[in-house]
């Protein structure tokens, strides 16, 4: 019997300094993910924890390539309009609500891209009360989602009234899921769109489509805000 109890202890001398080097070993990653992704890591961590407790919770099987799909299966956004509208003429003010310089450049390109446009007139406002149009972010990794537009619609007249236009830091600035800042300003744009009062375009190359982000403005889109304010 000393024999087995030696062995016993040497098995769980074995299984713990096993622990603690693995403890170790996640420590030193931990350090070199901060270390080089630097304001991107903690992004990466809670990707990373969402997905293990998806697979723990039995949620999702576990795929060492689901990461690198996952790009390809996010939409651009998910909308809640109470109703399909547009503002009484064409233009908007906007009042920008995130300090993150990537998504504050990134919408201030993307307003005086749609302006550049000429179908449609955003003006920046310092005033949070002064706004038609709310543009800020939003952190959430339940959806699978790279940006959210929300509207409310006066129903009697079919105007806009307000809306909430978010871009997901979950996603867009996560490095894992590849997203340049030329992409993240077409989110910005797919976003403003739905502020102007577009819906998605899937049957012709947009920046309306309601994946990928690819796009920028096209004349398809220009043409769509042309005839939605044709009549003010």
């Amino acid at each position: 019997m000393k024999w087995f109890s030696s062995l016993i202890g040497f098995l769980w001398r074995t299984f713990w300094r096993l622990v603690w080097f693995a403890f170790f070993l996640l420590l030193c990653a931990v350090a070199l993910l901060f270390y080089f992704q630097k304001e991107a890591a903690p992004q990466i961590l809670q990707t990373m924890f969402f997905q293990a407790q998806q697979v723990i919770n039995g949620q999702q099987a576990l795929d060492m390539g689901a990461s690198l799909e996952t790009l390809e299966q996010l939409s651009t956004d998910t909308v809640d309009m109470s109703a399909e509208g547009r503002w009484p003429t064409n233009a908007a003010t906007v009042y920008i609500e995130t300090q993150d310089p990537t998504f504050r450049s990134a919408y201030e390109t993307a307003i005086a891209n749609w302006n550049a446009t000429g179908a449609f007139t955003f003006t920046l406002v310092d005033d949070a009360s002064q706004a038609d149009i709310i543009a800020t972010e939003m952190n959430d990794g339940q959806t699978q989602a790279a940006g959210e537009a929300s509207s409310s619609t006066n129903t009697l007249t079919n105007y806009l009234v307000a809306v909430t236009v978010k871009l997901n830091r979950f996603y867009l600035l996560n490095p894992a899921y590849g997203y340049s800042m030329e992409r993240i300003i077409h989110t910005a744009e797919h976003e403003l769109g739905h502020a102007i009062g577009l819906g998605h375009e899937d049957h012709h190359t947009s920046v309306m489509e309601s994946a990928g982000s690819h796009n920028g403005i096209q004349q398809t889109d220009i043409d769509a805000v042309r005839a939605l304010y044709a009549t003010q």
